[in-house]
């Protein structure tokens, strides 16, 4: 009689982890990026080796519960903190006038719960500015976008573009160099603005143009919300809509998910608050806000950001909406 002995092999997969030059090719490859010298790249690679580390050692500890979000990296892993700093560009000398444009919103004690204007057709798909500090025109138009949704019940892109483009000299706006939403907001109520597709998007380099043609849909003007007052803003979002806020958005370079809170070191001061955004929703614990740094950052574009928290990263410090006729 023969004996057959069958033999298994146990396969264990492998855990095969990139090296920093793999990450890197990767890395170019995905955001399109060139460099004008081999020094510019070795300089950019030690960039973006420095925060590989920094993010391994953040989601290390986020495992071991000791941090409230994660990163990763994204097209911001060339930048330094430094670098990332500089290129936000909220205009700390434009902050909303309070005095007639303060926002007198009854409902103080009966708002819902939770509020997300996403589910009921009232926010744009996430864009993506670019190397284009015009954040503040990107916050400026999606609470525009909203209140028009809610006044007509159409829901139409509005162009950054031809606020950057245009929005300038009296409105004291400063195209990719920066601006804020009050002065958006006034230039909006004198001279409208247009579609994105009648004036579309093309400063993703971080250079405006000249200022094509000028129209559009109007507003009367804006509100804005007592300062530091999270139950104002909290108001604000459920019976207005999308609404305009500055953030210290400087802790904020590879957030991927999870709720930012303080410990994350971002301030609240009005001098300290560097990027436009919108809040869209909130829940009992977070603010779930709208950013422009495309669909590839934080979750799908989108931040957490805790609620009720001695205003987390000063999201109710300026707090802003367009008024319609």
């Amino acid at each position: 009689m023969k004996l057959f002995i069958v033999t298994f092999t146990i396969l264990i997969p492998t855990i095969y982890c990139l090296s920093d030059q793999e990450e890197w090719q990767q890395f170019k490859t995905q955001h399109g990026k060139a460099y004008r010298s081999l020094l510019e790249e070795k300089i950019r690679f030690d960039i973006f080796k420095s925060n590989l580390r920094m993010i391994d050692e953040h989601n290390e500890r986020f495992s071991n519960g000791e941090e409230t979000f994660e990163v990763r990296i994204n097209q911001f892993g060339d930048l330094s903190q430094e670098e990332f700093r500089q290129m936000l560009s909220l205009q700390k000398d434009q902050i909303p006038d309070r005095g007639g444009n303060l926002a007198l919103l009854d409902g103080n004690e009966d708002l819902p719960e939770e509020v997300d204007w996403r589910a009921r057709g009232a926010v744009t798909t996430v864009k993506q500015q670019g190397n284009c500090g015009s954040c503040w025109a990107f916050s400026a138009v999606g609470a525009i976008e909203g209140q028009i949704f809610l006044k007509n019940g159409i829901l139409e892109p509005l162009s950054a573009q031809n606020l950057i483009d245009c929005a300038r000299g009296k409105y004291h706006n400063e195209g990719c160099y920066g601006g804020s939403m009050k002065s958006a907001f006034n230039y909006t109520r004198d001279h409208g603005v247009l579609t994105d597709q009648e004036y579309p998007y093309v400063s993703y380099s971080g250079k405006e143009g000249k200022c094509k043609k000028q129209g559009g849909v109007k507003i009367s003007g804006y509100k804005v919300t007592p300062e530091g007052d999270e139950q104002a803003l909290a108001k604000a979002v459920a019976l207005i809509g999308p609404v305009s806020v500055g953030l210290d958005a400087t802790h904020m370079q590879f957030y991927s998910g999870g709720v930012i809170t303080k410990k994350s070191g971002c301030k609240n001061e009005l001098d300290d608050l560097d990027h436009g955004v919108l809040v869209v929703a909130y829940s009992e614990d977070y603010w779930l806000i709208k950013n422009s740094w495309g669909t590839t950052w934080g979750e799908q574009g989108y931040l957490r950001l805790k609620r009720n928290d001695g205003n987390t990263c000063g999201v109710a410090s300026i707090v802003s909406y367009p008024t319609l006729d």
